[in-house]
């Protein structure tokens, strides 16, 4: 039982990481404005803004790995 508790910490913590908002920018549907009216270097600087929203996205992926492995690793070297 005592074994279980860090498990499920550990679960719990990894859910919230992938599941926290990462920064999101408006929807260019939202603004009533058409696509064909932004300049080329809104558009541009609208399109790096989601790849970095993407990045971070994945960014949270590491967390979650690293104590994915720590408690895996703490459950082997218990049992032994």
């Amino acid at each position: 039982m005592t074994l279980l508790r860090p498990v499920i910490a550990a679960v719990f913590l990894a859910c919230g990481l992938a599941l926290a908002p990462v920064a999101t920018y408006a929807d260019k549907g939202n603004s009533g404005e058409s696509t064909e009216s932004i300049h080329p270097a809104i558009q541009q600087a609208d399109a790096h803004r989601e790849k970095e929203a993407r990045r971070k996205q994945y960014l949270l992926f590491f967390p979650i790995a690293v104590v994915g492995v720590t408690v895996a690793l703490i459950v082997i070297t218990r049992r032994k």
